[in-house]
């Protein structure tokens, strides 16, 4: 043996006697803790363990190390390295650790399970797959490489063949929640609401504090439009655990359907009291501001979200401030938001769907057509869509394109005020009264919107004008009535009204 070779041997061995002498430091330490199991190198991992839940990565790093040193047939410390370096995101690490195991332990299919998770977690699926694969070879019933494989195909949205791998997970260990939690998801994914709440509620009842399971009931909830459910739900979760931003999300989403403006805006505020200053939140956050026309703190935290990102290259940010911006008449600011969301995705419903405003202000009617034209697959915006698409038509002369992209504008959005208010004024223009009345009948009993009123005042006027029946004049009287307490400075029909009542006095 060569000189170089006796020296580099010499060295090992004197850094493998270092590393027990501590070990057995550290062994007469832990029998103060507790109880030493019978191989020394398990009186490490144990305490390891220890370390690593309470935070001591670094030391429990330590102590694997000096595990390893010890002649044993065992890989778990190996494996347990792996954990440690897959735990901080160094996946190609765990990996050499997870591979060292293996070829310790060439029947060690937890080595090759946690080795498909990194690879999984890498986005290298096929590998990912190939590893479970020869797990299931060494061990048909390891229900953990069922349930990490489950897991991966749910990821990769094939659907069946994750629920086959799970409902293999749950055949070979059914004492384990997490494949019927994950068989939830499949479920919740593929639509099967009430399949998921069965399942989520056996996890539920079979585990402790189990907020996860909850927030996804309250999301089952959700999505069966059962708000009150949801949000009992959902409440249940943050009390267990409060540091979950999807659920005060989840909340903020639901009190912003219902318009309950005050409930939802909280969420969001106690999320960033908790520190959960992500995208997701700052964006949702926009989202319902900008449903309660709160457009100026909706362009704070659209730029709250956007610094939320390295790239800043999310198309939805630049729209929804090109909207916000219009809203609040910053015509400038809008076009050059706008000019960037369909820079960065020229399909961008919103931003298309603001171009066509800013198209029609400008007179453009062709091009606002065009940017309209993109949006036809926009089934949250139908309405407000066709309501432009109608303007459109209504500036071109087109009258009956005019009315029945008005009535498809009603069919998705029947009780929004801004479509009705812009239908009344076209079917007076036509001096179509009647249709007017029809359409304006019901809102005009809750609605507070001064131009609806008047829009409605002016049909029934006129109806009672050409046919004097009772009704449109009481109503025609009744609706100036409300005007004029809602703005009585305002309120420009006084001699009609006057003029209605004195009609009304000829019936008696």
């Amino acid at each position: 043996m060569s000189h170089k070779y006796i020296i580099k041997s010499k060295n090992l061995i004197k850094k493998i006697s270092e590393k027990i002498t501590k070990a057995n430091k550290m062994v007469n330490e832990y029998n103060r803790l507790g109880k030493t199991p019978g191989i020394p190198s398990y009186a490490f991992i144990n305490m390891a363990s220890s370390m690593y839940i309470s935070g001591c990565l670094q030391e429990a790093e330590e102590l694997l190390r000096s595990a390893v040193s010890f002649p044993s047939k065992s890989s778990n410390a190996l494996i347990n390295l792996g954990v440690i370096k897959q735990s901080t995101g160094n996946y190609k690490q765990a990996i050499k650790f997870y591979l060292a195991a293996y070829k310790k332990d060439r029947q060690n299919t937890k080595a090759l399970g946690l080795w498909g998770n990194c690879l999984a977690m890498m986005g290298k699926t096929d590998e990912a797959i190939k590893r479970y694969e020869h797990a299931i070879e060494i061990n048909k019933t390891d229900a953990d490489i069922y349930l990490s494989w489950g897991a991966l195909l749910i990821k990769k949205e094939e659907y069946n063949d994750a629920k086959e791998k799970l409902e293999l997970a749950v055949k070979y260990n059914n004492k384990d929640a997490r494949p019927l939690y994950m068989l939830s998801i499949v479920d919740i994914e593929t639509g099967n609401y009430d399949s998921a709440l069965e399942k989520l509620q056996w996890v539920v009842d079979a585990t402790e504090n189990n907020f996860e399971a909850l927030h996804n009931i309250a999301y089952v909830y959700f999505k069966k439009k059962d708000y009150d459910n949801a949000i009992a739900y959902a409440k249940k979760s943050l009390a267990i655990f409060r540091h979950k931003v999807e659920t005060y999300l989840l909340l903020g989403d639901i009190y912003a359907l219902q318009n309950k403006e005050t409930e939802s805006l909280q969420f969001y505020e106690m999320a960033e009291m908790n520190n959960l200053k992500t995208f997701f939140l700052y964006m949702s956050w926009a989202v319902s501001l900008q449903k309660f026309n709160r457009h100026e703190q909706a362009i704070e935290k659209l730029y709250a979200a956007n610094d939320c990102l390295s790239a800043r290259k999310v198309d939805e940010v630049y729209a929804r401030l090109a909207l916000s911006y219009y809203r609040t008449n910053q015509k400038e600011m809008s076009v050059k938001n706008k000019d960037k969301a369909l820079q960065l995705n020229s399909n961008n419903y919103m931003a298309n769907s603001i171009a066509a405003e800013i198209e029609i202000e400008n007179g453009n009617i062709a091009q606002a057509l065009e940017h309209l034209k993109k949006c036809e697959e926009d089934f949250e915006n139908k309405g407000h869509n066709y309501m432009l698409t109608a303007i459109c038509y209504d500036i071109q002369g087109d009258c009956e394109n005019c009315g029945k992209a008005f009535e498809k504008a009603l069919e998705y959005s029947p009780n929004n005020e801004k479509i009705l208010l812009f239908y009344g004024l076209f079917l007076n223009k036509l001096k179509d009264y009647e249709n007017t009345k029809k359409k304006l009948k019901s809102i005009s009993e809750t609605t507070k919107n001064y131009n609806i009123l008047d829009t409605y005042f002016t049909a029934l006027y006129n109806l009672a004008k050409q046919n004097s029946y009772k009704y449109n004049v009481e109503k025609a009287v009744e609706i100036a009535q409300k005007m004029e307490t809602i703005n009585k400075e305002a309120f420009p029909y006084k001699e009609q009204t006057e003029e209605l009542k004195e009609l009304l006095r000829n019936y008696e």
